[in-house]
């Protein structure tokens, strides 16, 4: 358990012996501890004022653990909960440090794992709630948590669970090599039997009934002409991937040339899909060996024939969807 952001808050001076401790158990991460003042016993600790205010200005952290009552937690954070796929882990531990009980994002904030973690350290009894957990079932934001997939449809993730939860088989398979789940598809369905819901692990489009767990593990490499429309560049890169049946989620980073780190419609493609936007300049391009359709017009422009191409292959190994133009705008994928 390490480089999180975590805050803890206690409200007594047994619940700051407890804040001393967590802040030991945690010391490998940023650790933001608040106590009252008159309980101010270690120099890691802050003034605790206005609990709220305080939660508020952490609720962006990795986890929050209350050291007190858990109604003093929920009341605290009631006005800033959203989903449990954004709200931080949320832990009340009572100031005697006996029991660890996760409130909040258990699978997906990792709440469930830190209060397994933080009741070994302080020999406390975790109290886990979550369906999935005490039936043993599979759970598929934790494996996708684990993995670093994305989860298609969180309607559908819901689905698996309460399928699995009442005993009915679900389909499951790999479009990624690295990722094995032979074992897993044998325990959800021993029988081999036709099943209702399906789930896979994959960078492709499957239709809407599918929960797929989208693996990012494709680059993309990009040109255009100056001032290009933003949302052309969009729609472009768009139809690309559903022409090719990709998955625009699965894109893991953007790379184009240097003179266009600030190309607006680049740039704003990168926003979009929350990935980093990296450039190189025409000689690391040109030392990126392969066969290339080269551009004596883009050559005599910016030095290289062909970018997109050489600019996904100086991120991954594998070319799979040589350059595709479109009014001035190229694209090429590759996958890692």
């Amino acid at each position: 358990m390490t480089d999180k952001k975590i805050s803890i808050f206690s409200f007594t001076k047994k619940g700051g012996e407890i804040n001393i401790r967590l802040m030991d158990i945690l010391k490998e991460n940023n650790i933001s501890s608040y106590t009252l003042e008159k309980y101010l016993t270690d120099e890691r600790m802050r003034v605790l004022t206005d609990l709220k205010e305080k939660v508020k200005k952490h609720f962006s952290d990795d986890a929050i653990i209350f050291v007190g009552a858990t109604g003093i937690a929920i009341r605290s954070i009631s006005g800033y909960i959203k989903d449990k796929f954004s709200d931080p882990a949320i832990l009340v531990i009572d100031e005697l440090g006996r029991y660890v009980i996760p409130l909040l994002s258990g699978h997906v904030g990792g709440a469930n794992e830190l209060a397994e973690y933080i009741g070994a350290a302080l020999g406390a009894t975790p109290i886990i709630t979550t369906a999935t957990d005490i039936n043993g079932a599979f759970a598929v934001d934790v494996f996708a948590k684990k993995y670093d997939l994305i989860l298609s449809s969180r309607k559908l993730a819901k689905d698996v669970s309460a399928a699995l939860l009442d005993g009915k088989p679900v389909d499951i398979d790999s479009d990624i090599k690295d990722i094995d789940v032979s074992g897993i598809r044998e325990k959800l369905n021993p029988s081999h039997s036709k099943c209702d819901l399906t789930v896979r692990i994959t960078d492709k489009i499957y239709d809407e009934n599918v929960l797929t767990l989208i693996h990012k593990d494709l680059y993309i490499g990009v040109g255009c002409k100056k001032n290009t429309d933003i949302k052309k560049m969009l729609d472009f890169i768009y139809q690309v991937f559903r022409g090719k049946g990709l998955d625009i989620r699965a894109i893991k980073a953007i790379g184009s040339i240097d003179i266009k780190k600030d190309e607006r419609a680049i740039v704003e493609l990168s926003n979009s899909l929350s990935v980093p936007f990296y450039t190189f300049t025409k000689d690391e391009l040109k030392k990126v060996e392969g066969e290339f359709n080269e551009s004596d017009f883009v050559k005599e422009t910016v030095g290289v024939g062909n970018v997109c191409e050489r600019a996904v292959l100086i991120q991954c190994d594998k070319l799979i969807l040589k350059k595709t133009a479109k009014d001035g705008m190229t694209v090429a994928i590759g996958r890692s």
